[in-house]
């Protein structure tokens, strides 16, 4: 008998080696199911990270469109309290220096091509006692004629001529400016 076999036959080294190639075929069959697996649980991860980076982008771009939406009501809050702040000045400026509608007038009169015929020149009548004692002579040689009106408030005027209207008012003034900022604020005060 040789080292192998044992009584009752020959089988032994066939059973090992029986049970040897199981053993193996039994790894290859778990390393192979190991790695689909892996590579399962791989493609599965990528698949759901590029999902979470795209939903990831997409918040980011909300938060930039906010932030866009966010940052323009405050530019426009901004203005608004700008234009509420300069329209206050101009009425106190108004209020406070008689002689600021002298300015208005000399440039609207610059504006009016010469020589005129039947030109007026209506303002608010505390603006006109002025306007007359300090233009009456230029407004007189150029044949212009004041006319008040309680309508027109401090500061603005309306020329009119054969050929041409000009509208110097505050609030048309005013409404020039704000179109300028893109924005449509009237003239109104609030004392």
């Amino acid at each position: 008998m040789n080292d192998f076999q044992q009584p009752g036959g020959g089988a032994q080294p066939k059973a090992r080696t029986s049970a040897e190639e199981e053993a193996a075929t039994t790894r290859q069959a778990y390393d192979a199911a190991f790695e689909a697996g892996r590579a399962e649980g791989m493609r599965h991860a990528a698949e759901k990270t590029s999902l979470e980076a795209q939903q990831f982008a997409a918040f980011i771009d909300d938060l930039r469109h906010q932030q866009t939406d966010t940052s323009a009501a405050i530019s426009d809050e901004i203005l608004g309290l700008a234009l509420a702040v300069a329209q206050q000045m101009t009425y106190s400026a108004l209020e406070t220096d008689r002689e600021a509608v002298l300015a208005v007038i000399q440039n609207a009169l610059g504006r009016v091509l010469q020589p005129v015929t039947q030109a007026t020149i209506t303002l608010h009548p505390a603006d006109a006692v002025l306007v007359k004692e300090q233009l009456g002579e230029t407004l007189a040689a150029g044949n212009w004629r004041v006319i008040e009106d309680t309508q027109i408030k401090r500061g603005g005027c309306k020329l009119r001529t054969l050929a041409s209207e000009l509208d110097a008012s505050i609030e048309t003034r005013w409404q020039r400016i704000t179109a300028a900022l893109g924005q449509d604020t009237p003239w109104v005060l609030k004392k």
